[in-house]
């Protein structure tokens, strides 16, 4: 199985350094030309499906490299972080390496912890692994998901710490399970 994981274009809130997780915003027309470049990726590659988050930016993104001849299912499991009570603040406002420490896995007041997205994310490749083991797939997805994605097929660091690899909007990540 063959799995290609895309993180979604450029957001106002990406452009910002924002914490973004789950608000629902749309691409930049920056980020319109991002999905666009990387749809010519796989425009010679036999893609099954595409399993993409169900907030605008990632499907904006999907529709764009599906380009009506990829089917597109959409998983609640592919959200990205609830950041709760640091939705919208810059980035350099939290300690990131603690924020993404799995290993201390901080219980915030409404924010999801590192392990339980970990969590999330491991079953649903579990869940893809089963129902679509023969297929090459690409997940339309989010830095933290691409983040714990990463972790999981190379193995968590010693020190725990989640947060040592940037994702760039549009970036993509191959992986054979």
């Amino acid at each position: 199985m063959k799995l290609y994981v895309v993180r979604h274009g450029e957001t106002l809130e990406n452009a910002n350094n924002c914490l973004v997780g789950r608000i629902n915003s749309s691409l930049t027309e920056n980020g319109i030309e991002q999905a666009k470049k990387i749809s010519n990726y796989f425009k010679n590659k036999k893609i099954d499906i595409i399993v993409s988050s169900p907030l605008d930016r990632c499907k904006q993104t999907a529709q764009i490299i599906s380009n009506n001849m990829i089917p597109i299912i959409y998983s609640d499991s592919l959200l990205g972080r609830n950041h709760g009570e640091f939705t919208g603040r810059p980035k350099e406002s939290i300690n990131f390496d603690e924020y993404w420490n799995y290993n201390k896995n901080i219980q915030y007041k409404s924010a999801e912890s590192v392990k339980d997205l970990y969590n999330r994310v491991a079953k649903l490749i579990e869940d893809i692994k089963e129902k679509y083991y023969d297929k090459t797939l690409i997940i339309v997805t989010h830095s933290g998901i691409m983040r714990v994605l990463y972790y999981y097929f190379k193995g968590i660091p010693d020190n725990g710490i989640l947060s040592e690899i940037t994702i760039k909007n549009c970036e993509i990540f191959e992986y054979e399970l």
